[in-house]
């Protein structure tokens, strides 16, 4: 949380330049209502206000508990804070955006030039991770090495209730599918007898990692935790599997040109494809999804649910979510959804010394409800294929694949705009940021060398960089009212001579 203890003592109560304090409460009786209607007339601009208020109470009650950090809020030091502002300028916003991002030329003549990468959090602390692993050809090639030559392996993770399923994930997915992939292509244990059909036996081999790495989580470790006596390991092996995470993970077989998929949960993969307009001629962009989104709203993962759950149709998915509770059908960890009652029973008594109903209720009759097991993707990769967007649920829910595709699109044609780069926070009119105003028309903007800092500043309102900096100052977990936490890797496919474009990095 960015508003801290030092910053709370020199908060001016205004909060919010040129924001006055008789505008924003000048209906005292809608300000005293607590029903839903009166949020519709609060935007951002008070939700800051808000803040400011909060943290300037809990700077006073909880002195010692928190910690400055002086790249998030303006500190001007020669008027003692009188004129500090709530909100930041687009020079902040942008140092913001950008202080997570990675660009990386590959320059591996394999088909994969580049990659861009950042990561931008609205929960604190931030439940995403990502991770990358690239295993190249060397001269002297191991039997696995001179079969599939070039490997390259991208993960976004998506955690919630925490960050420590996802941080798992983000050590141990990747190197838990190389073991697997290894062991098919070299015919070790159960892959011996496999099918021939060298994309289906890698398809099994990815699918077979996801779900053993989630048994490892939720239940080896949890039987060996029940079985030790004291706290060893209690964060890795008790809080990754009560905690819950997505994942999306991308395999690059350069040497075979094949793109492997595989999806748990709702992060999503996009495919930016260029191809020939015949209406209009010339070249257009074509977004093409590659994972389908595993929640309680798609009508085919209610449909496997309720397969696998014979007798209890429509008792499993309430209002789009599992038990009415979690909304990805299928996770990583999230043991509440797959343990049964004597492990709950075990784990909760040992640990936390009470006792805890199963999620459901008298609804949980055959756990597990949730499965880590992923949708598993082939893609042959042609030289139309330009891009692939990589990302977490915050950036979908804010832009759509065409949306996406486009911006990238654009971005890799060379398409810049001029950055207003201004040291001074913008001015903020009420009725600016009014909740029902943040989501009109959207304002894209071409500013940043990076493309995943490119997506997440449109996702957050790209040219109206009044919304960019409003998003940008709210502290967690206010912010996380307005957007989520976003990850997102582009992969570039194409020639390496592309990249004497210039590339940022931080």
């Amino acid at each position: 949380m960015f508003l801290l203890k030092r910053q709370a003592w020199k908060l001016p109560f205004k909060g919010i330049r040129r924001v006055s304090y008789r505008n924003v409460h000048q209906k005292p009786s809608e300000n005293s209502t607590h029903n839903t209607n009166s949020l519709k007339y609060y935007g951002i601009a008070t939700t800051i206000l808000g803040a400011g208020v909060i943290t300037l109470f809990y700077g006073f009650r909880r002195k010692g508990q928190q910690t400055y950090n002086s790249s998030s809020l303006n500190d001007n030091e020669e008027d003692g804070g009188r004129n500090n502002t709530i909100i930041r300028s687009p020079r902040e916003a942008t140092a913001k955006l950008r202080e997570n991002q990675i660009s990386f030329l590959l320059q591996r003549s394999n088909g994969i030039w580049r990659y861009d990468s950042n990561q931008l959090g609205s929960n604190y602390p931030v439940e995403d991770m990502k991770s990358e692993e690239f295993v190249f050809n060397s001269p002297k090639r191991s039997k696995v090495e001179s079969t599939v030559g070039d490997r390259l392996f991208f993960g976004v993770f998506d955690g919630h209730g925490g960050w420590t399923t996802s941080k798992l994930l983000s050590k141990k997915l990747i190197p838990k599918v190389k073991e697997n992939l290894d062991k098919a292509i070299e015919g070790i244990g159960e892959y011996s007898n496999l099918i021939s059909d060298n994309q289906e036996l890698n398809k099994k081999a990815i699918e077979r990692a996801f779900v053993e790495l989630d048994e490892e989580v939720v239940i080896h470790s949890i039987n060996k935790l029940l079985n030790t006596k004291g706290l060893f390991s209690i964060e890795e092996c008790l809080l990754s599997a009560l905690s819950g995470s997505c994942a999306l993970l991308a395999y690059i077989d350069a040497a075979n040109k094949d793109l492997y998929i595989a999806c748990t949960g709702d992060s999503r993969a996009v495919l930016g494809v260029k191809e020939t307009d015949n209406e209009k001629g010339g070249k257009r962009w074509k977004a093409v999804a590659l994972s389908e989104d595993q929640t309680g709203r798609n009508e085919n993962e209610v449909k496997r649910i309720d397969k696998e759950h014979p007798g209890e149709e429509g008792n499993i998915i309430l209002n789009g979510r599992v038990f009415g509770g979690l909304e990805p059908t299928r996770a990583f960890g999230d043991s509440k959804y797959k343990w049964d009652m004597k492990m709950q029973d075990g784990i909760f008594t040992k640990f936390f010394k009470i006792k805890r109903g199963l999620a459901g209720g008298s609804r949980n009759k055959t756990p597990p409800y949730v499965t880590a097991r992923p949708e598993v993707t082939c893609h042959k990769l042609t030289e139309n294929d330009k891009f692939l967007v990589l990302a977490t649920d915050g950036l979908w829910d804010e832009l759509s694949n065409e949306e996406v595709v486009e911006l990238v699109g654009e971005f890799l044609d060379g398409r810049r705009d001029i950055i207003d780069d201004k040291e001074n926070p913008p001015i903020l009119k009420e009725d600016e940021l009014k909740w029902e105003n943040y989501k009109q028309e959207k304002a894209f903007t071409f500013v940043d060398e990076n493309a995943s800092t490119h997506l997440i500043r449109n996702a957050y309102g790209g040219a109206k960089q009044d919304q960019v900096c409003a998003l940008l100052s709210l502290p967690s977990p206010i912010s996380r009212r307005f957007v989520d936490d976003i990850t997102v890797t582009v992969v570039f496919f194409g020639p390496d001579n592309q990249s004497n474009k210039k590339v940022q990095e931080s």
